[in-house]
């Protein structure tokens, strides 16, 4: 039995703890988790940017990329991906999939330490949930997005509801900072015991970014 699991990762009280106990679970991870819960938000994702973007070309910034399951599905000759992750063990492993352009170990809570890149594409899985990142941080990730860039952004619904996602969006919406918002409901995981609850379920917010200059 592994040493890590899911609901321990919900318990985690800060970067550093985030940053060390993924490190640890990094190489056993996409076995652990991934295959061992049958997780199925990945592909989710990564099927609404497909039908929702009208672009060829994409530059794609995926947050909290963990060993790379969103890059496998995105991955194509068209298509440039930069993962962004705070741990390190997890970038080594998303390395070796060998699907991104660029991998950048990145405290989403530290905005001095974004690259100035802008991306047309950002999705995230995972990222927002239980015992992890808020709404405040959503916001300053968005200091990654090109005007009119298209995210696609995973919010566990347990998450979205506690700590108040929808207002951030309404502000969002009413400073002209997004349009074409939209929510679609989509399950995490495949098949799994207690299937309705909403620690299983995400809200995947889609929109526009308006990069108001």
């Amino acid at each position: 039995m592994t040493e890590y699991s899911r609901d321990e990762a919900y318990t985690l009280a800060n970067s550093a703890a985030h940053r060390d106990y993924y490190d640890k679970w990094a190489k056993t991870y996409d076995q652990d988790f991934a295959e061992g819960t049958k997780y199925i938000y990945p592909q989710a994702i990564c099927e609404i940017l497909r039908v929702r973007s009208a672009a060829r070309d994409l530059t794609i910034a995926d947050i909290g990329c963990g060993t790379g399951l969103i890059g496998v599905h995105l991955h194509n000759r068209k298509w440039l991906i930069d993962g962004f992750d705070i741990s390190a063990g997890m970038l080594e492993a998303a390395s070796k999939k060998r699907v991104y352009r660029d991998l950048i170990r990145l405290d989403l809570k530290n905005e001095k330490d974004y690259p100035s890149i802008l991306y047309s594409a950002v999705v995230s899985c995972g990222t927002f949930t239980l015992g992890h990142l808020g709404p405040d941080v959503l916001k300053k990730m968005l200091a990654l997005c090109a005007d009119k860039a298209l995210c696609v952004i995973g919010v566990n619904l347990e998450h979205f509801e506690t700590l108040g996602f929808q207002s951030t969006f309404n502000e969002l919406h009413s400073q002209n900072k997004i349009e074409n918002f939209e929510i679609i409901s989509a399950p995490i995981y495949d098949k799994i015991e207690n299937e309705n609850s909403k620690k299983t379920l995400a809200n995947l917010c889609i929109f526009n970014y308006c990069r108001i200059l």
